[in-house]
């Protein structure tokens, strides 16, 4: 019998996406510190390096990709991430460029959702594409509406989170073959789970800038993101509450949307549970 032809080209993006992971990873873990330290010159170093292995990355995919339509798409997304990546280097202890480096990052992950729309997904894959790539455009018209100095310390959050999403997905790339890991991974993949939880974390950020402009009883930044987690776990501890039009807008968009990702949640558990005790009861046959 002929053994099973070995794809050399593919395992080594395999590797090399793993890699560009693991870096992504570190570099934000060393941004998250020096955010916390305050040091707004190594802030500006640090996530530049981690963009930059993201716009690496999409050289990789580039050499990968052998249709003409997948390269325009990994060109365009591509150098919007240098632009931003530049930016951030610039930015050092000018804040206004630390919110246009950030905007222009959110944008290049916004361009890659719509880019995808139509390429041979199924109609949730489709769904996902267009949700995301809409709230990713709202995220980052949220942070040009802040541009507020006592915010950009921390402005970097928004990419930090962005990037761990961008460096879960490559990790959970269809690479390993750990048996319930690696179920529950592609339970995660088919379901789309992960975009539903960008979405939501993206919903969070941009109504965490919104809310301190439109409601005065939400003072902070971090006013509003505690606000919301209390909205999105029903806690309600009444410490804020919206009582403008636009703010209560808010709120019901995120409720509502907390509600769907708690339910995709539980099917996900529901299914993993499932998919494990079939593969027992096969093994037991």
């Amino acid at each position: 019998m002929a053994g099973k032809k070995v794809n050399t080209k593919f395992n080594i993006f395999l590797i090399l996406n793993f890699a560009f992971a693991i870096v992504t990873m570190v570099l934000v873990l060393l941004v998250t510190g020096r955010m916390m330290g305050k040091e707004s010159g190594s802030i500006s170093l640090f996530l530049g390096l981690a963009i930059l292995s993201e716009v690496a990355f999409q050289v990789l995919a580039f050499i990968m990709h052998k249709k003409t339509k997948d390269r325009i798409r990994i060109i365009t997304v591509g150098a919007i991430f240098t632009a931003s990546a530049i930016l951030a280097f610039m930015s050092a202890d000018n804040y206004k460029l630390y919110y246009f480096s950030t905007f222009v990052f959110v944008f290049a992950m916004a361009t890659n959702q719509f880019l995808q729309i139509g390429k041979g997904v199924d109609k949730k894959g489709l769904f996902t594409n267009i949700l995301l790539g809409i709230v990713l455009v709202a995220l980052a018209i949220a942070i040009l509406t802040d541009m507020n100095e006592a915010n950009a310390k921390f402005i970097a959050l928004v990419t930090v989170v962005l990037l761990l999403f961008i460096s879960l997905k490559k990790l959970v790339f269809p690479t390993f073959r750990f048996e319930k890991i690696k179920l529950l991974l592609d339970i995660l993949v088919k379901t789309h789970t992960l975009d539903v939880i960008i979405c939501l974390l993206a919903f969070i950020i941009a109504f965490s800038f919104i809310l301190p402009i439109v409601e005065e009883s939400i003072p902070t930044f971090w006013d509003a993101m505690w606000y919301c987690f209390a909205v999105i776990t029903t806690i309600g501890f009444g410490d804020f509450a919206a009582t403008g039009l636009i703010g209560r807008i808010l709120t019901v968009i995120l409720g509502i949307y907390g509600i769907v990702v708690v339910a995709i949640l539980t099917s996900v558990i529901v299914n993993f549970y499932n998919e494990v005790s079939k593969e027992k009861r096969d093994i037991e046959q």
